[in-house]
């Protein structure tokens, strides 16, 4: 089941790459996963994820302030750590050292892996979930720096 929820999220990932901003538009997505072949069942899975994207953003009235770094060091737990492979671990890390992403979003990411991953977390689910929250919710937050650390090279995000 989750190899086809991240067959749906590189296909949204590649529209949204495209320049069109689908993300937000359910019944489009719908459409264009029907035109795919995707039962409507996973169609609807996909939607409530995308959805809870946009859910915990605004949780308590909240508001996320761009660039804004807590002094929080992330300290995956065990079985966090083992659910990661060491490129993803390094994506991330890397993301969020060179600032293109804050704690909160470091955090909606890591989370949104694990939730949408059954077995170990890799690099390409990694990026396609990176890709996906920052499109749903800041698009403006996809810049330079964000598309250099996506296409590094794999060997160097390990290390």
């Amino acid at each position: 089941m989750r190899e086809k929820m991240c067959a749906i999220m590189r296909i949204l990932v590649e529209k949204s790459l495209e320049g069109r901003n689908i993300l937000n538009e359910e019944r489009e997505i719908s459409s264009l996963l029907e035109s795919r072949g995707f039962p409507q069942e996973e169609i609807y899975d996909a939607l409530s994820w995308l959805q809870q994207i946009h859910n915990d953003w605004g949780e308590g009235g909240e508001t996320l302030q761009r660039g804004r770094r807590g002094r929080a060091v992330r300290v995956m737990h065990p079985e966090e750590r083992l659910a990661f492979t060491p490129a993803a671990q390094g994506l991330i890390h890397l993301l969020h050292s060179r600032g293109a992403i804050d704690d909160y979003l470091r955090e909606e990411i890591i989370q949104r892996c694990i939730d949408l991953a059954e077995e170990e977390i890799d690099l390409e689910v990694a990026k396609t979930v990176t890709l996906l929250v920052l499109f749903k919710e800041h698009r403006d937050a996809l810049g330079e720096t964000v598309l250099k650390i996506l296409d590094e090279d794999k060997s160097r995000l390990m290390n």
